[in-house]
């Protein structure tokens, strides 16, 4: 049987860019860097089984051997706009193997596209991303694609690309709403399906009062919008009793699980007891 990566290295004929398999899981270089995913489960606020993953980029200096540097001097490695798509596509194929390597059929996988990617592709959004899947194994009803909506200011070009994302199968995720520009009325023009809150939000919700009162309206009412409300950052149990209580969909941060690169059992409760 052919090996997906001999179908897909064509996608990065570039100098300094591979995708390598070792005994265990998938990695990739870019520019002088090794690239591996984690990954951390996004939590029924439900049943409090994982029903999701985010793919987390961890990388350093190829060969290097030393502690993980911030993904964000990685990812700063793309010069040019032609760059930061390769990468971006890059970092997101190697998520989607090493996802598919170990993954089961009900698990959704949550994969960051950046803004620098949107605005660097003027039209057939997730046309090449689609293929790519394909020879990982998924396919875009598996995927969420999580966008920082506050990172891309051309909102027409937005539109198109959430609304071509969305034609092709791909589900939509809103990330750090709350934070920064974020507003109600460009999620109205978008229609996210997914709307992750900021994790200020939660921590002023935890320690204001009218915060804590707001919270749950604000959930309902992006709720009402159509969207599925994750609540991230949740790093203690008041956190986790204010957000479920608030009627959060979704629930992800330390309380539950760190990222890692095996993915959370499916079939156990990490909060059993709160069950």
């Amino acid at each position: 049987m052919r090996h997906p990566l001999d179908s897909l290295q064509r996608y990065f004929d570039a100098d300094g860019c591979a995708l390598l398999a070792d005994a265990t899981a998938y990695r990739a270089r870019f520019a002088g860097f090794d690239l591996h995913s984690h990954f951390q489960p996004l939590i029924s606020a439900r049943t409090l089984r994982p029903q999701a993953c985010e793919a987390l980029l961890r990388a350093r200096p190829v060969d290097s051997g030393g502690p993980f540097i911030p993904p964000a001097v990685a990812l700063a490695a793309a010069a040019t706009p032609a760059e930061a798509v390769l990468l971006d596509r890059l970092c997101r194929v190697l998520h989607a193997l090493n996802f598919a390597r170990q993954a089961h059929d009900d698990l959704d996988l949550y994969l960051n596209v950046s803004g620098r990617h949107l605005l660097g592709v003027s039209h057939g959004y997730g046309r090449t991303f689609e293929e790519m899947l394909k020879l990982c194994g998924l396919s875009p009803r598996q995927v969420v694609l999580e966008i920082l909506e506050s990172s891309v200011d051309d909102l027409p070009r937005l539109q198109q690309a959430v609304a071509t994302y969305k034609q092709r199968g791909f589900r939509i995720a809103i990330d750090d709403f709350g934070a920064r520009h974020s507003n109600f009325d460009r999620l109205w023009h978008i229609s996210p399906d997914v709307v992750k809150l900021d994790r200020g939000l939660i921590e002023q919700a935890t320690c204001n009062p009218r915060a804590a009162l707001i919270l749950p309206r604000l959930i309902g009412m992006l709720q009402e919008l159509g969207a599925r409300v994750v609540c991230e950052g949740i790093e203690t149990e008041r956190q986790h009793a204010l957000c479920v209580a608030a009627g959060a969909d979704l629930l992800q941060g330390y309380f539950y699980a760190r990222p890692a690169a095996q993915l959370a059992p499916a079939t156990a409760s990490p909060l059993a007891t709160f069950a």
